[in-house]
Parts: C-alpha cells; sequence; structure tokens
C-alpha cells in the first residue's frame, strides 16, 4: 500500500498555520494563558494528526503541555469531561457534539477537524463463525456499537438505508469499546460490528474477521467523523491557548495527511498495535481546517436517519464553527 499525497504548497500551508497561530514571521506570539492541556481522546486512526503533534515536539514548540487520555468509554464522555472541567479539549465524533449542541444547548465549539473517511477505513465486519457474506443476511441479526445513536450508527443506518434494508430489521447493542468489538466478533457474541482502523486491521490479522461492507459510500462518502471541540467558555478564558493548540495539531494535520511513515508510528506508540498492521491499516483524510459545509452533512444525516427532528434542519451552525 503506497501513502496517498495531498501535499499543500509549502508557502501555503506555512500561511495557515501562521495565521492561525495569530502571528507572522519574525514576531513573538502572545503568551499561553494555560500551559497543562488535557485532551480527552476517543482513540482511533482519525486522531492520529493529534499523536502526531505531540510525539514530534508541535504542542511543546507552542508552550504548551499537553497530556492525551485514552477514554473508550464513548463519545459522550469526552464530552462529559470538557463540561466538568476535568478535560480541555475533546476528541470525539460529530454526532455526539451535534447531538449535544443541539438538544441539549452544550455551547460547543469545534476548534479543528480530525478526519474525512476514505475507502476501507471503517468497515463492518463479521466473524467466519457467523457465515455472514452479505448485507441481507443481518436481517435479525445483532450489531454491536460504541454507544446508542453514535457515528458507527449513523453510519450502519446510511449503510443499510442504501441497501434497502430498515433499521428496525437489525438490533443494536450498545457499550462495545472499539478495540473490544474484534475479539467480540471472534466468539460470536454478536454478528458484526462497524469497526475502524486500526481495528479493523487488527481484527483481520488476529482473529480472521471478514468485511461484510465498506462503510465509506453511498449516502456517506467522504464523510466527516472526528473532530475536536472545547466549550465556548474555555475558548474565550484561553484565546492565545486555543490558538497556539490548534497551530500545533495544523502542522500534525499536514503531516499525518503526507506522511505515511508518521501516521505508522504514531499509532504503534499511542494505540498500541503491531508494526504489521500500522504497515496495512487505511488511512483517513486529514483537513485542515473547519468546513462548515462538511458539518452540514452531518446534521442533514442525522435529521435524515431520524436523530433529530426535522425541525432542526435550519439549526445554525455558525457559532459552533466559527
Amino acid at each position: 500500500m503506497f501513502p496517498r499525497v495531498r501535499l499543500l504548497p509549502a508557502i501555503t500551508a506555512v500561511a495557515l498555520v501562521l495565521s492561525i497561530a495569530g502571528c507572522s514571521p519574525g514576531h513573538g506570539r502572545a503568551a499561553v494563558e494555560k500551559t497543562d492541556i488535557t485532551v480527552a481522546d476517543f482513540p482511533s486512526i482519525d486522531s492520529a494528526g493529534l499523536y502526531i503533534a505531540e510525539m514530534e515536539g508541535l504542542f511543546a514548540a507552542q508552550g504548551l503541555n499537553v497530556k492525551i487520555v485514552e477514554d473508550f468509554k464513548g463519545s459522550q464522555d469526552t464530552v462529559d469531561g470538557i463540561e466538568k472541567g476535568t478535560s480541555d479539549i475533546s476528541s470525539a465524533d460529530y454526532v455526539t457534539y451535534l447531538d449535544n449542541e443541539i438538544k441539549y444547548g452544550k455551547r460547543l465549539r469545534i476548534i479543528a477537524e480530525a478526519s474525512i473517511l476514505q475507502p476501507n477505513q471503517l468497515a463492518l465486519l463479521s466473524s467466519p463463525k457467523s457465515k455472514i457474506k452479505s448485507l441481507a443476511q443481518l436481517k435479525g441479526k445483532t450489531l454491536s456499537v460504541a454507544a446508542p445513536g453514535d457515528i458507527g450508527t449513523l453510519l450502519v443506518d446510511s449503510l443499510l438505508a442504501d441497501n434497502d434494508i430498515s433499521s428496525g430489521d437489525v438490533n443494536l447493542k450498545p457499550g462495545v469499546p472499539l478495540p473490544a468489538a474484534p475479539q467480540l466478533l471472534s466468539k460470536g457474541a454478536v454478528a458484526a460490528a462497524p469497526v475502524p482502523e486500526p481495528f479493523v486491521s487488527e481484527g483481520e490479522e488476529t482473529y480472521g474477521l471478514q468485511e461484510v461492507a465498506d462503510l465509506d459510500q453511498g449516502g456517506t462518502a467522504n464523510f466527516p467523523i472526528q473532530g475536536f471541540v472545547v466549550t465556548e467558555a474555555w475558548a474565550a478564558k484561553y484565546p492565545n491557548t486555543l490558538r497556539a493548540f490548534v497551530a500545533a495539531l495544523t502542522e500534525g494535520q499536514q503531516i499525518a495527511d503526507t506522511d505515511r511513515g508518521a501516521v505508522e508510528k504514531a499509532t504503534e506508540k499511542f494505540l498500541n498495535v503491531s508494526p504489521l498492521t500500522a504497515a496495512v491499516m487505511a488511512l483517513p483524510e486529514f483537513p485542515l481546517s473547519v468546513d462548515p459545509l462538511r458539518i452540514q452533512r452531518v446534521l442533514s444525516a442525522m435529521i435524515q436517519f431520524h436523530f433529530l427532528p426535522a425541525k432542526d434542519a435550519k439549526f445554525d451552525l455558525t457559532p459552533m464553527t466559527g
């Protein structure tokens, strides 16, 4: 597998990072208000830019001491953390963010995008023991997801709809952490599960799991998956810290999107996968800025599959994405 190269012109990349940092060549940057930062991360390949920024000392270069705390309970737990103040930044999926913002008025701000779905990066897997070879065979079966109403559920609903299968024809079992899904499948505890990289490749290698379908297709092809969020109150209190964090993260995202070797090294370190798994895993796209139109896709899909009522189609995302 060869790395996918999406290089920005060097001057453009440098200008982008400098503009986010709020400084220009030859000028000092404003002192950060808070140096110790905790990121609650729902771990997967989607967070590679974050891992690289920490591994390569990019946060330290901005005067930040960043601690990445893996949170396998689910994306909601990362949001609860920034609400309670036990962490500063959440790294998780957009479905959870929009649910909190629209249903519960959490007043969150998306400060950076983490990943955009690409082929084979997130797949619906099954065990050879289940003998499931097609989506039609999922009817009446149980699928595991990390949490009810999460990004995995949305992707599965879209996949089923594209293949004329009602979401009511399958049973969802929430509460299964992503790394645990492959082992659960191997034991036959569930028939199938949406699994992201690097756990797709790990599950195939370790347990002989089989891909029922790639989730990067139909209505969710090139779908935005994960991003970084703070509360509006935190952003207002620590503006220089926020600029410094985003500047370093953007550098990490740029490296992730152009240097596969760096992604493999970061994944081995932070997700504890083998070099063999890291070498074969499929990668998402790592965007460098927040695109409100991409986030609007998530909102539209949530309404289509009844995660949110139709009236929320006109919800203004500007404060959240601006």
